[in-house]
């Protein structure tokens, strides 16, 4: 059943963390493409790397998302999901919320805000050790 212009299939989202000032990323599912039977009723769900665990919640009521990307190989993705499901604990350094989706959608574990974090943390690390020379 699409939503909102958008037809079934997964997809690659994200939304602004208020309290935490970064991007929050999970997979929204639109027609219940896993065959969750808490879904049946053909309700989007998305599903996301929140502390502790893996977490699938209505899509409705989580606040505003931006679709980042349409996943083509649902097959690949499920595998994939099936895979991050065997470690569903987080870890802001290798597997928080961006590393799960990015992993899903593309087979790719990265979090591309944590390696711009990495990079100004160690350009600010280079710049104060210049300073105290």
């Amino acid at each position: 059943m699409p939503y909102q212009g958008y037809p079934d299939g997964l997809y690659l989202v994200k939304q602004r963390s208020l309290t935490k000032g970064v991007e929050h990323y999970g997979i929204l599912d639109i027609g219940n493409r896993r065959y969750d039977p808490n879904f049946w009723d053909g309700r989007p769900a998305v599903i996301h790397q929140v502390y502790p665990a893996l977490r699938v919640d209505e899509f409705e009521g989580t606040g505003a998302w931006a679709v980042m990307g349409w996943i083509t190989n649902e097959v690949m993705a499920f595998a994939r999901m099936r895979e991050a499901e065997k470690n569903p604990y987080y870890d802001l350094f290798g597997n928080n919320c961006e590393h799960f989706a990015r992993f899903v959608a593309t087979g790719k574990r990265e979090s591309r805000q944590l390696q711009g974090a990495v990079i100004v943390a160690g350009v600010l690390a280079v710049a104060a050790m210049m300073i105290m020379e």
